[in-house]
Formats: C-alpha cells, structure tokens, sequence
C-alpha cells in the first residue's frame, strides 16, 4: 500500500510538472525535489522519464474516462450523449495539452513499447465509448443499423483523420485553445449529420 501511495505522490507531482512547464523542460531532479526524496528512489519506481510520462498518460486518461463514463451514464439520447463525448475529449486536451504534445518527438518507428500499448489501448477504450453509444441509440430504435461496430470504427475514424487534417492545413508549433474549439464545433455539426443518417 505504502509503495502504491508513493508511486500516486510521484505520478500527480509529474502532472503538475508537465501540465505547466511541459515533459521535456522537466527533468527527473525537479520532480524528487518537489518530493523531496531522492532521485534514487524516484529512478526504483520510474527507472526514466518515458516510463514516468507513460503512467502519467494512463492517470489522466483512466480520470478522464471515470469523470466521462460518470456523465455519460446520467445522460439518455445518444446525440446529446456523443457531443458529450466530444466536449470531454476536448477539455481533456486543452487540459494536458503540454502534456500530450510530448508525443510529437516519437513517430511510429521509434514509439516505445510502452506508450505503444497505452495508445492502443486507448484507442480501444475510446471506439468502445462510441461503439455504446451507437449500441444504445440502436437499442432505443433512435438508430436504424445493422452492424453497430463497423459503423462506430467509420465514425471513430472520421473524427482522427479530420484532426490530422486540421493541423496539417494549420500548422502551429503551439495550437491555441480557439483551434480545439473549433475542432470540436465541426466535430458536432459531423456527428450531427452522421447521426442523423442512422435515423433514416
């Protein structure tokens, strides 16, 4: 139990590191000086800084996902249940945006095996949200589909490849709060339309 509260103490002193000064300004000595421990105790738990950044990944995501779920659960039309969806996934990257723009120095060819995995299985974890929320508004006959799956993954893969789009015709070293607000608008007036075509 005492290991796990350390390693909690460790996680939430790195958030509060990354989120305002960002990962790569932040080095393993600031974070157990801010613990006031030793950075040989800091480097048992974490043995470097990527496997710190990836428990912080799977902290904030696993909060994010528990305060969504929570939401989501009070909510009954699927619509007004997906731009919910849509609007927490948005403040969660403004959020930790200095954070999760780390990610920009690692590609696909040199992605550790760890981040690797976290993002696979948050890819899952988010088409599973949505793959719900279609399955619910099938349930209630508000969606006329078949096959709820095969349409939650055009959905789910519409809305990456529109991001990439996005920044690709806007490139910013740092993207402003009002480029992810409009993200999220157009994301809503999508799935408005997809949506709606389930209807039908």
């Amino acid at each position: 139990m005492a290991q796990d509260q350390k390693q909690e103490q460790i996680i939430e002193a790195a958030i509060k590191r990354f989120a305002h000064f960002g990962v790569g300004k932040t080095t393993m000595n600031e974070i157990a000086g801010d613990l006031s421990i030793s950075k040989a105790l800091l480097y048992y738990y974490f043995p470097d800084k990527n496997s710190l950044y990836a428990a912080v990944l799977l902290h904030i995501s696993q909060l994010t996902t528990e305060q969504t779920d929570q939401l989501l659960a009070k909510e009954t039309d699927p619509v007004k249940m997906m731009h919910l969806f849509l609007e927490r996934r948005t403040e969660y990257i403004i959020k930790y945006y200095n954070i999760i723009e780390f990610l920009k120095r690692f590609n696909q060819a040199n992605l550790p095996k760890n981040l690797e995995e976290l993002f696979s299985n948050l890819r899952r974890k988010e088409l599973n949200r949505i793959t719900h929320i279609i399955e619910k508004g099938r349930q209630q006959k508000v969606f006329l589909i078949k096959d709820v799956e095969k349409t939650a993954e055009l959905y789910h893969d519409f809305l990456e490849g529109y991001r990439t789009s996005f920044f690709a015709q806007n490139p910013s070293i740092f993207p402003e709060k009002e480029q992810f607000l409009t993200i999220l608008e157009q994301e809503k007036a999508f799935s408005d339309i997809f949506l709606k075509g389930l209807r039908s």
